[in-house]
């Protein structure tokens, strides 16, 4: 029975993988690169269309504007835009150093939540650290995308309670990878872990700011989750 389990999440996994995979990339090239890797389109290494507009909304919908509140990110401080073919992405604006870009597959369904706040919590990150390669100067992926899941648990228990948790959950779970690669989200069950850390929000998190939050758990709890 365990096994058929395994081999259906296996399978889930695959699936989500190929639309729902969050990455912190950079934005000095035509064609953004991921944190560790070539943003491409499906197996082969073909450059993605290039992202327009926000045509599902996602910058105005409540919840995230709610996440953005949260994080203390100015909305002019952000633009969403909608890739074909691409993938959950934030990076600097390379036309405008004041800015971040968010961007999302142009597919995304009403499931967009999770990683949307995941990629403004690497917005938090870079802005923290003073740019994109200030950040990936003094972390690794790992501890990147950890600490991001751990700030949507921060976001979801200070401003989206009224969501299903699980979801986010499930989303995080299913998109952590099995493999030890480059580009490295951690296990489903570290990514979960995280996430769980910042939803409970226990002593000392609630007296923290938010950045300070991200200090006290990349010093704290990273080592626990992740060994």
């Amino acid at each position: 029975m365990r096994h058929d389990f395994w081999l259906v999440a296996v399978a889930m996994l695959s699936a989500l993988l190929a639309t729902h995979t969050t990455h912190l990339a950079a934005a000095d090239d035509s064609v953004p690169s991921c944190l560790y890797g070539t943003f491409t389109q499906g197996d082969e290494k073909t450059p993605i269309e290039p992202c327009g507009a926000d045509v599902k909304g996602i910058g105005a919908d409540p919840s995230v504007l709610a996440a953005m509140r949260t994080f203390n990110i100015p909305t002019n401080v952000v633009v969403f835009q909608a890739c074909p073919g691409g993938r959950f992405s934030a990076m600097p604006d390379s036309t405008d150093s004041t800015r971040f870009l968010v961007r999302y597959p142009s597919t995304a369904k009403g499931n967009f939540l999770a990683p949307v706040v995941h990629e403004l919590a690497h917005v938090v990150q870079m802005r923290s650290a003073g740019g994109l390669a200030a950040l990936r100067s003094k972390e690794s992926s790992r501890r990147i995308e950890l600490a991001a899941d751990f700030l949507a648990g921060l976001a979801f228990n200070i401003s989206l309670k009224n969501l299903n948790g699980a979801d986010f959950e499930t989303n995080l779970q299913l998109a952590g990878s099995y493999k030890v690669e480059a580009d490295d989200h951690g296990l489903p069950e570290h990514r979960t872990q995280a996430f769980r850390r910042g939803q409970i929000r226990a002593y000392p998190y609630p007296e923290l700011t938010i950045l300070e939050s991200l200090a006290y758990w990349s010093a704290n709890d990273y080592a626990r989750i992740s060994r």
